[in-house]
Parts: structure tokens; sequence; C-alpha cells
């Protein structure tokens, strides 16, 4: 079987190759945060126990619902809140639909990967905007289009600098509200090198079948999705839900979340025939895997006994003030002083370590009773001067939680057990793999935040 070009999902498993199969899986619609929540952890339970990949997916709106009438989702900014809960506290990579060019770059602040809707296949200005923003794009084949035609989105992406490429099948127009899938395209476009997705939920949809709404046949998906596997895809993608009969959306060809594990389970059998992979070994060495690389977030945050913050763009706003007499001030949030008292109160080292040196951080430092306070440029970065810590305190860096926002936090955070951002840190903090992104901006709580995460 041909390999593929692999795609890496945030420094913890690749899509392609010839290995097994990752998950995209979730509701099609975010509904509520509850519900949301629900399937992911349990999705990710399940996915766990059968030592599958998950990419969890969610739509915070569906654009191009059958009328306009049908509720649609919780909107950008509400969904993409939910979408970093799911992140943060599960652990989990995220995937969700942009519509417009303008929605890439905030979007790509949360999700590590991007989709574009098969209706939006060919629009060149959304693919470059997504190409653009340097995340994992996942294209779905327009149900007008074929196979071959994927050869000029691929072109497209690459051309804007974008090699994180994945190719999804959802099936092509057949006569109306009808869609079938020709297995033979799945094999021409993994011909061009890069990561082929079966969406097996979408491809058993009628489109438009029921008149103000969209129909479908969820008893068809598990036999699309083995016959896919048999041909050798490198991704799988299900919309799964509570109760989907009474779903936002897509509801009669979405799973339900009580049959999946089931159904999961005749594809890894159909999985290790076709890419020739050994059930036993493959279950002893992602086990492994797991253990020695994907420590879950819950299992660090109960491993910290080290807590330390940045000052400017943290604890403050990044702003800085003067005075008539030309002297710095700096506006603190009284929520993270009480954040870092309680925080101490749980037998917690807190401190601050900062590039810059003032008096008023000193002052602050003593005000908040903190155990540790690092000021100034060191020779070896802030790293050095956390190491030092440590050594004091008879920990390791994995014991440490930090928080900053600026490239030169950058390899600190790297290499800390449980490293965490506020809401408007630069790219490329947000962009540290397993970092936790805070929904509040610096100087508003996001040091609170954090802590209180840690101490529930």
């Amino acid at each position: 079987m041909l390999e593929t070009h692999k795609v890496n999902v945030l420094n913890r498993f690749d899509i392609g190759g010839c290995s097994r199969f990752v998950l995209i899986a979730g509701p099609c619609a975010i509904e509520s945060e509850e519900m949301t929540m629900e399937v992911a952890a349990k999705l990710k339970e399940i996915c766990q126990e059968l030592n599958i990949h998950l990419i969890f997916k969610s739509s915070f709106d569906k654009a191009n619902r059958s009328s306009v009438k049908s509720p649609r989702g919780l909107g950008m900014k509400r969904g993409l809140e939910i979408l970093q809960r799911v992140k943060t506290e599960l652990g989990l990579p995220i995937v969700t639909d942009v519509h417009e060019t303008w929605q890439c770059a905030p979007v790509a602040e949360v999700a590590d990967m991007l989709q574009i809707p098969a209706f939006l296949s060919r629009q060149t200005d959304l693919l470059v905007a997504a190409a653009q923003t340097g995340k994992i794009v996942n294209v779905k084949k327009g149900q007008f289009m074929a196979p071959w035609d994927m050869k000029n989105v691929i072109d497209k992406l690459r051309d804007s600098g974008n090699e994180n490429i994945l190719l999804c099948e959802r099936g092509s127009s057949f006569g109306y509200n009808n869609l079938v899938v020709d297995m033979t395209g799945l094999v021409e476009m993994r011909s061009y090198g890069f990561p082929v997705v079966f969406d097996a939920t979408h491809a058993v949809q009628k489109p438009g079948g029921q008149g103000t709404s969209t129909g479908g046949n969820r008893e068809m998906v598990p036999y699309l999705m083995r016959a896919a596997l048999a041909v050798g895809v490198d991704a799988v993608f299900a919309e799964v839900h509570p109760d989907p009969d009474h779903a936002f959306s897509d509801g009669p060809n979405q799973i339900y979340l009580s049959k999946i594990k089931e159904i999961l389970e005749q594809a890894i059998a159909i999985d290790n025939i076709t890419k020739g992979i050994s059930a036993k070994s493959t279950v002893n060495s992602q086990q492994s895997t797991e253990k020695a690389k994907v420590i879950t977030t819950e299992q660090r945050m109960k491993n910290i006994k080290l807590f330390l913050t940045d000052v400017d763009g943290v604890l403050t706003d990044a702003g800085m003030y003067y005075s008539e007499a030309g002297d710095e001030l700096k506006k603190f949030n009284t929520h993270d002083g009480m954040g870092l008292q309680l925080i101490r109160e749980k037998g917690i080292k807190t401190g601050i370590v900062t590039s810059e040196n003032t008096k008023m951080v000193e002052r602050r430092f003593n005000k908040l009773k903190l155990d540790y306070l690092y000021q100034g440029k060191r020779e070896g970065g802030k790293l050095a001067s956390v190491k030092e810590i440590c050594e004091k305190e008879g920990i390791s860096l994995s014991e440490v939680a930090y928080i900053g926002d600026d490239v030169n936090c950058f390899e600190l955070l790297s290499n800390v057990g449980l490293a965490a951002c506020p809401a408007n840190a630069l790219t490329a903090i947000k962009n540290i793999p397993g970092i936790i992104q805070m929904n509040k901006k610096g100087g508003e709580g996001c040091v609170r935040e954090f802590i209180e995460m840690i101490i529930k």
C-alpha cells in the first residue's frame, strides 16, 4: 500500500504513513457546553481504551443549512470558548469548520486543524487564508468534484506555504438528494501523497432530502467505514451525538454515542488487515507510547509543586504607564493576587520569573509573600533561573507550572510540566505543544484562572 506524507498533530502522533487510522469525531454542531463536554469525554475514554488517536470535532456555525429557520450553532465566540475548554481540560486536539476568510486567524488560535466544508473546497481565498495560519487543513472534496480535481486544491495550499494537508472524501452527488462513494476515488486522492480522510457520516446524507432539512441513513455508516478502511484511508471522520434524532443538524446520519465503540472495534479489525498491523503488537506499542509520552493534563496538574508567573502581559496588561515625573507604573489584578495566596495554602510554592527588573515588582512580591523572585536578564535565560529554583526545592521541571506570554518565555514554557498562556499571548507561544490557553487576557485574571484549574 502507498505510504503517504505524515502530518504531525501537536508532536503527539502522525496522520498518514501506514499507521493506525486516526479518528476525527464529535457532534455535528456545538449545541451546548454540557453536551459537548459529555461527548468529548466519552470519546476520549473509548479511544484510550481502543488505542486510537482522537481529534475532537464540532462546528460553532452550520452555515449551509437547508432552511433559513434551521438552528446553526452557538456562534464563533461562544463556540471557540467551549472548544478551548475541551482542549484545556481533556487535552484533545481540536478541529472545526471555517466558512469565511476572516474566521481563519481567530479560529486558528484555538483549533489545531481547520476544516474546509465541501461546498467551499474550490474557494481559493478561503484555502489560502486557512493555509497561512500554519495549521493542518482538512479539505472536504465537493460533492460536485472528481477525485483528481483535488490536485488543484493541494497546489493552492502548498503555494501558500502549507504542507499540512488532509483530503477528505464525503461522497459525490448521484441524482437528486443522493450521494454515492466511489472507493477508487480514495486511492486516486491518496496517490497525491497526502493522507486521506473518509467522512463516514456525511457519506450517507441525503442533502435536502427532508424538504427543509437533510436526510440520511446512519445504518449504512459502519459498512462504508469498513469499506474505506479496506481501501486504506488514514483517518475516519464521524459525527457522534447522544441523541441524534433531536440534534441541531445532520441528525439522520449522526452515530449514537452509545454505538460508536462497537463500530470502532470493527473498524480496527479491518485496518489491521489492510495495513498488516498486528493487533497485539499495536496495543502493546501504543500503550507504552501513551505511558511514555502522553500524560494527561489532569495528571500534570496533580504533580505540580511550584507555580511561577511572568509579569508584563500576564500579571499586568502589558501596558507601560508613566507619571509626570517619568516613573513607570504597572496595573496588577487583585484576583491574581488572591489566586497566588490560594495556591500557597495548598502547599505549592510560588514565585515570579521576569526579564524586567523593577522596584514595583519587588514590592508586589513582598506584599503577596511569595517564595521566589527572579528579576532581570540572566545567563541561560528564564529556564536557567527555574532550574536553579528546582535544585533548591529538590524537584524536577515536570513539577513546575509557568504562565507566560512572549518569546522570552518560549524556552521555559516548552520545558516545564504544565505551561499556560493568556488569551492574548503571541501566536508562537500559543502554538507550543501542550500549552494551555486561558480564556482571560493578561492583567484580567488569567493567573487566577490557571491557578483555579490546578487547585480544582
